[in-house]
């Protein structure tokens, strides 16, 4: 006999079913939603990554002009290891007159460079040969990769190097599965045995001691939740990873991983993956890590602040051991190889070491460049690869140099808070190699390099008789002119009575050593002859952009230009009177590789090849025999052309020099424009002297033009003579400008003088 149910009790069935139903439609729609939020997230850029900033990739020869000392020093600044016996990229080994290295493998916008193993020997300051054990051949030249300058961070406040699964080893994938996800690639994306398991390990311990998250949920947790500590929350991270495990393979979601993990913080910013990670803790890329720097790596995941190798030295070489005992007993490392791990000291880069690598200054000036091809954020921070003239070698000498010798004159001359600007081009492609804005390296403040405000001093004379030059053709290096005292009276009766250094006057001096020696009236006498306004435009068309005030103590440098202003001037000389603007950038490409911009290089003739020799030849003269005889004394093999620059109470010493290649300014002040009583020659050529010396440049070749020739000159009254005559001086001049040459008695007809018997003898 069949019992009836009671109705309500259908109605409680019926209920349960469409509840269920409603769930199971809910469950579904979420589902989708969270689908589309994992495919969004993981089908575009799955981070903002940052804009990378490199320098040079540097490109030695055979002959160079290279000392063992200084590619020892490259190799330092690009993080390479000094070792016993070469193994890996990223290692060197030194002999007697050799280096040997195996250079990391890189890439470049276009060009991909496998790692290489070679060795250069040397013969005193230039590479004798070089070795291509690969190829086993000699090889005329060899690169070494571009040093990453900076990393221009998004705003949301994470750093990563993006790797490929390829390229990361299969000893760290392996420790990473075995630490934190042993059955990867056995289960959905959650794995009940793992959290059953957990479960029962916490309930023995009365706490939290081991999670049951698989790899797949800690990436969801990371890249979609917060840190809240929820069932739901939990939920929603197993939903979210069979999700992901559903659509996307292993691998991907394996690498997703190992580019998403959280290992540490670098001051505001999340160090985030191991890449980024192995060049944070162990200045080296992943494939150079030894195992128990793996082990290091792998452990931190657990806990990167709990862990820190820095903070808790002692707990994170315990946890470091333990994941190499791990290693070992599941076959990654040999008995042996462990010994040999464990032993080791826990060694990673100190924090001092990073702020090292930095270089704000430079940085500045490739921001600033940048706003000229980057408009918008979203823009700058999509990966962006941006090439650089930086040459970290030069900046390195640079910012030696400055901060070296302020401290030895502040000592020596007991002045007090002396501060400095250096900035190093490259003359003939007008590319920075470096900028100092600051005594103390690697300062992140006020830039003086860019935006320090100063008299120029005598800076301003070679401009001065460049317009000479031009505007009074008569006139040559051998021309007499006026050293006397002279008053100058403005349009409002305002009287101005310059003076030289010295508070003497020499009558009639040379053209050529009034420049030389520096002497101020010379220079205000030119000036004013040939105008102001000549002055003026002249000092603009080599790359002055701001208004200058046409006052005629503007010939003797009262005029504020920033230290990079005055080198972009300089290097109009430095490359014989062609102009190029001074950058930074050399180009900037995407992430994907595609060029997005590069400058537009033009050589403009702002001034005949002719005038700049002129003025070229009397500024080498100024360091062989002027104010800046100095460079010869200390580096008597070495050939430059230079200007010292002082202003009124050594408030400001300059000095700019420069070589076959390169040109290198140097301003000492104090911000305060206190008198520090410090000329030209005392204080920035001190420095730019121990630049050099730590420098193996190229000496300076002057070529004359044409229409320069070598010509006879009389001392005494800078006539054009001809040769035979007494007391005659051989100097470049304009061939085409000259008046006919005068014989000794002032006519103009040429007597061969007599020849000594010896020169009868051999018939000259």
């Amino acid at each position: 006999m069949s019992e009836n149910k009671p109705s309500w009790f259908i109605r409680a069935i019926k209920l349960c079913v469409k509840l269920v139903f409603v769930l199971l439609v809910v469950i579904i729609a979420y589902g989708v939603y969270l689908d589309a939020q994992i495919k969004q997230k993981f089908s575009g850029n799955k981070w903002q990554l940052p804009a990378l900033v490199y320098g040079m990739e540097h490109e030695y020869f055979q002959t160079d002009a290279l000392y063992k000392d200084d590619l020892i020093r490259h190799l330092n600044l690009l993080d390479y290891r000094k070792v016993r016996t070469l193994s890996l990229p990223g290692e060197y080994k030194v002999y007697a007159d050799s280096v040997e290295l195996v250079r990391r493998e890189y890439s470049l916008a276009e060009n991909h460079y496998p790692a290489k193993r070679l060795k250069i020997s040397f013969q005193g300051r230039r590479i004798k040969s070089i070795w291509d054990a690969g190829l086993q051949k000699t090889a005329s030249t060899f690169t070494l990769e571009p040093y990453l300058l900076a990393r221009l961070q998004a705003n949301n406040l994470e750093d990563r190097i993006l790797v490929s699964l390829a390229d990361v080893p299969d000893i760290v994938i392996q420790t990473l599965l075995l630490v934190e996800d042993r059955s990867f690639y056995e289960h959905h994306g959650v794995s009940p045995l793992a959290i059953l398991r957990a479960l029962w390990v916490n309930i023995q311990a009365g706490r939290t001691v081991q999670g049951g998250s698989t790899l797949t949920q800690q990436l969801v947790k990371n890249m979609f939740l917060t840190n809240e500590r929820s069932l739901v929350r939990k939920l929603k991270e197993a939903y979210l990873a069979l999700l992901l495990d559903a659509r996307y393979d292993k691998h991907e979601i394996l690498q997703a991983y190992i580019n998403e993990v959280y290992v540490g913080q670098n001051h505001q910013r999340g160090v985030h993956g191991l890449g980024l990670a192995s060049q944070f803790y162990f200045a080296k890329p992943l494939n150079e890590l030894s195992a128990n720097e793996i082990a290091l790596l792998v452990g931190m995941i657990k806990g990167a602040s709990y862990y820190n190798p820095r903070k808790h030295p002692e707990r994170a070489k315990e946890r470091r051991d333990l994941i190499l005992r791990l290693m070992t007993e599941h076959g990654l490392l040999t008995p042996d190889d462990y010994q040999v791990e464990v032993s080791r000291k826990l060694v990673v880069q100190d924090l001092s070491v990073i702020a090292r690598k930095k270089y704000p200054a430079y940085v500045d000036q490739v921001r600033e460049e940048l706003k000229k091809v980057v408009t918008r954020d979203d823009q700058l921070f999509s990966g962006l690869k941006i090439y650089t003239h930086f040459d970290p070698l030069a900046q390195y000498r640079a910012q030696t140099s400055l901060s070296t010798s302020v401290e030895s004159i502040e000592g020596r001359r007991a002045i007090e808070n002396l501060q400095g600007a250096m900035v190093v081009v490259d003359s003939q492609q007008g590319g920075v190699k470096a900028l100092v804005g600051d005594k103390k390296p690697h300062y992140a403040g006020f830039n003086r390099a860019l935006n320090a405000q100063r008299n120029i001093g005598s800076l301003v004379k070679p401009f001065v008789y460049i317009s000479a030059f031009e505007q009074e053709p008569s006139l040559n290096l051998a021309s007499m002119v006026k050293d006397e005292a002279i008053t100058l009276t403005s349009s409002l009766g305002n009287k101005w009575s310059p003076k030289n250094y010295d508070n003497e006057y020499e009558g009639d001096i040379r053209l050529l050593d009034a420049l030389v020696r520096s002497r101020n009236v010379p220079a205000v006498n030119l000036g004013m002859q040939t105008g102001l306004h000549e002055v003026v435009e002249r000092m603009q068309d080599f790359g002055i952009k701001r208004d200058i005030p046409v006052y005629p103590s503007l010939l003797l440098g009262s005029v504020t230009l920033s230290p990079f202003e005055v080198a972009q001037m300089y290097q109009v000389l430095a490359n014989k009177g062609a102009f190029i603007e001074l950058h930074a950038i050399r180009s900037v490409y995407s992430n994907d590789n595609q060029l997005v911009w590069q400058p537009a290089q033009t050589n403009q003739q702002v001034v005949e090849a002719s005038h700049s020799y002129l003025v070229n030849y009397a500024l080498h003269k100024v360091t062989r025999e002027g104010t800046a005889i100095a460079i010869t004394n200390k580096l008597p093999k070495r050939k430059f052309a230079g200007k010292t620059g002082t202003t009124n109470d050594g408030r400001d010493s300059w000095f700019v020099g420069y070589d076959h290649n390169e040109l290198a300014l140097v301003w000492l002040g104090r911000d305060d424009n206190q008198a520090i009583s410090l000329t030209g020659s005392a204080g920035a050529l001190q420095t730019f002297i121990q630049y050099q010396q730590a420098h193996n440049g190229e000496n300076l070749i002057l070529n004359m033009p044409s229409g320069i020739e070598l010509k006879y000159f009389d001392k005494q009254t800078g006539l054009h003579s001809l040769p035979g005559c007494q007391d005659l001086i051989l100097l470049p001049a304009i061939v085409s400008q000259l008046p006919p040459a005068q014989a000794c008695d002032g006519s103009k007809d040429w007597v061969k003088p007599k020849s000594t018997w010896l020169q009868r003898l051999f018939d000259w």
